[in-house]
């Protein structure tokens, strides 16, 4: 018998299986809505910042790309983040230009730079807006669109655009809930 007539009806079963209609649901089982997009918004998130071209301390480059997500303190203070990109990209540079990030067997060591970035960060904000900054080696696409991003414990994650959009949505209903 080939492997095709063995994996094929398998394949079938389990096709058919999973279109098959569920056995109705318990009605003392409570039934689980979908989230409100005021919900959804709630929901503590990173911004992920495009990636960026940094200093580093290799023998023969000497620079390499990393994203940055940075943890807001309040999720209302994204919308200030997202306005300070340029002068947040700026402050990393500049520290990062002093004292370059170390490499180890071709391999940037990222320990203790995002503890190094928080004050320069914060000082940028005029007051402490980020308790957190994780960074990825390399260039990560916004939003984990890649898959690999999105298993990570901070896995929340818009970019500035998002969710310029979608306090944007919030603010037209809001706007439609006076009338």
């Amino acid at each position: 018998m080939s492997r095709l007539q063995i994996v094929f009806p398998m394949a079938l079963a389990l096709a058919v299986a999973s279109t098959a209609p569920l056995e109705a649901a318990d009605p003392a089982e409570p039934v689980k809505k979908e989230q409100s997009l005021r919900e959804k918004f709630a929901l503590p998130t990173h911004v992920q910042m495009s990636p960026m071209m940094v200093p580093i301390r290799h023998r023969y480059m000497n620079t390499s790309a990393i994203t940055l997500f940075l943890e807001p303190v309040n999720r209302e203070d994204v919308g200030r983040i997202c306005n300070n990109v340029p002068r947040i990209r700026d402050a990393v540079l500049r520290l990062l230009s002093r004292d370059p990030i170390p490499t180890y067997a071709n391999k940037l060591q990222l320990d203790g730079i995002a503890e190094r970035m928080m004050p320069a960060i914060n000082v940028v904000l005029d007051e402490e807006k980020i308790k957190g900054v994780h960074l990825e080696p390399g260039m990560v696409n916004l939003a984990g669109r890649a898959g690999g991003i999105s298993r990570l414990p901070f896995a929340t994650i818009n970019g500035c655009s998002g969710i310029k959009e979608i306090e944007e949505k919030l603010a037209a209903e809001k706007a439609k809930a006076k009338h």
